[in-house]
């Protein structure tokens, strides 16, 4: 629902393409690249060790280049509810915040 609108139905599993899935992994060497790539978000390396949001559609491409370096250890976690949520509402709750702050000036 948006504005009194239906604009997404389905199962949980059926919304995800809305969202990003987390990945946590320990590579056999350095990231190269994984930061220019399209649909990483938030990327965070440490050593060996990346953590970082990547979008559903560019999830199959991402692993691709991850074991291009080769992975010791991967943890991927699918969008919660809530996260779907806010992700699809978070230009309109950008938009209000704005409004509220335009008008406590």
């Amino acid at each position: 629902m948006r504005l009194g609108r239906t604009v997404e139905t389905g199962t949980l599993a059926e919304l995800r393409h809305l969202t990003r899935t987390s990945i946590s992994a320990e590579l056999g060497g350095p990231p190269n690249g994984l930061a220019q790539h399209p649909g990483v978000h938030d990327l965070q390396v440490d050593g060996s060790h990346v953590k970082f949001d990547v979008d559903t559609k560019e999830l199959d491409a991402v692993l691709r280049e991850l074991t291009k370096v080769g992975v010791r250890s991967l943890t991927s976690q699918p969008p919660t509810l809530e996260e779907l949520f806010l992700r699809h509402y978070e230009s309109d709750l950008a938009a209000e915040a704005g409004r509220h702050a335009a008008v406590a000036k």
